[in-house]
């Protein structure tokens, strides 16, 4: 597929759109539903109740999601979690007043997770099929930067709705963002259907025959260990790099903020030079490579002695992420069969979702004893080890045919 067919491929252009108002609306909506709680309780722990209750559905139900992108046709699938919320999301509208306020918002950011996780694993499951397999990279390199462009405009957008409007207000708006994600799935409802698992079996048994998959094909289990460790340890990082700022640099916790864009920056510019490269892209050498780019960041975060190291640091670590995301996702979509996708990419988004929870439970315990330098340090050691047999299947690899975006 030429540049001109990639730019000129309506399907996937609309599965990426789709995807970025998708994201954009989660981040306005757990931004907003952040800020509302804290208005009303004044509390930091209801909104990392808040914020934990919306990891649970990636956990719970991306079994049955992924179960459910391999046995029903995905763009409908899509279709019908977008639409679902939207319609919950306009109904909580009518209670978003009163004595029912927090209780609507916690429900409304556990809707949008659960929807989430029925979304997602269709859309990554639907990717490679709209795509040539040399063009996987460049197609997940848009649906990265567009993901990246919603994280830093929802944010900002739900803190101007919230300004000057209520919680209902948000939600009405994210609504419409569901609505337009729906409306742009519509057309390829029936474009084509998955390998359909066995109509006799069961959700369950076909998500445990989902597990055995992933743990028969190596190369599928070690990518997805590295990313379980890479979540852990990251979590760890971005738990800890408040208190490093605070402490270590003795500076305002204002520039933490200023991290995080640096890092956001990062993130783009890789995502746009993966655009650029295209099928040129090995995967699995660009994900040992990222693995090692973002340990090494990690580690060296802690010793950095002004604001100005640590932000080149983050723009290192930001551009790290881009390529793990990029890499991985493209080589899991790549060498897993239609037939379990989007078991595979559930079962990702599963393990990446404890790894997290794990890291940020480990996170304060780690810095509070042995400080953020020693802590960084050993995480990013961590996530380097973790390079080493993703670097074995690059070579083994390599030996036959490289996997190439």
């Amino acid at each position: 597929m030429s540049v001109r067919q990639f730019v000129r491929n309506g399907p996937l252009w609309r599965v990426i759109a789709a995807e970025g108002v998708s994201v954009a609306g989660d981040w306005v909506l757990i931004t907003a539903a952040s800020i509302h709680v804290f208005r009303e309780t004044s509390s930091t722990f209801a909104v990392s109740a808040l914020l934990a209750l919306a990891a649970a559905p990636t956990i719970l139900l991306a079994p049955l999601g992924g179960t459910m992108a391999d046995r029903h046709d995905r763009a409908r699938l899509m279709v019908l979690s977008d639409a679902i919320i939207a319609a919950v999301l306009l109904a909580g509208t009518a209670l978003a007043g009163g004595m029912l306020s927090l209780a609507i918002a916690y429900a409304a950011v556990l809707a949008a997770a659960a929807s989430a996780a029925f979304h997602r694993p269709a859309s990554e499951a639907l990717l490679p099929s709209l795509t040539a397999p040399g063009e996987l990279g460049r197609a997940n390199s848009v649906l990265r930067l567009a993901s990246r462009i919603a994280m830093i405009g929802g944010p900002a957008l739900a803190g101007f709705l919230m300004s000057g409007n209520g919680f209902a207000v948000v939600m009405a708006f994210d609504a419409g963002t569901f609505l337009i994600s729906a409306g742009l799935m519509v057309t390829l409802i029936g474009r084509r259907a998955p390998s359909p698992v066995e109509a006799h079996e069961s959700a369950l048994r076909a998500a445990l025959a989902g597990w055995d998959y992933t743990r028969r094909r190596r190369e599928i289990a070690v990518v997805t260990a590295a990313i379980a460790v890479t979540m852990v340890m990251g979590a760890i990082i971005s738990a800890g790099t408040l208190a490093f700022v605070s402490e270590e640099l003795d500076l305002p916790e204002s520039r933490y903020g200023a991290l995080l864009a640096v890092e956001g920056a990062g993130a783009v510019a890789l995502a746009v030079a993966f655009i650029l490269i295209g099928p040129r892209l090995n995967l699995l050498l660009t994900g040992t490579a990222a693995l090692v780019a973002t340990g090494a960041a990690c580690a060296s975060l802690g010793l950095a002695p002004s604001l100005a190291w640590a932000m080149g640091i983050m723009a290192v670590m930001g551009m790290g992420e881009v390529g793990l995301q990029v890499a991985f996702s493209s080589y899991l979509q790549q060498q897993s069969d239609d037939a379990f996708r989007g078991r595979v990419m559930s079962l990702v988004g599963m393990m990446a979702a404890l790894g997290r929870l794990a890291g940020l439970a480990m996170a304060g315990p780690a810095v509070d004893f042995a400080g953020a330098p020693a802590a960084f340090a050993v995480a990013g050691l961590v996530i380097m080890v973790s390079a080493l047999p993703v670097a074995g299947l690059a070579v083994s690899s390599g030996r036959r045919m490289p996997a190439r975006a």
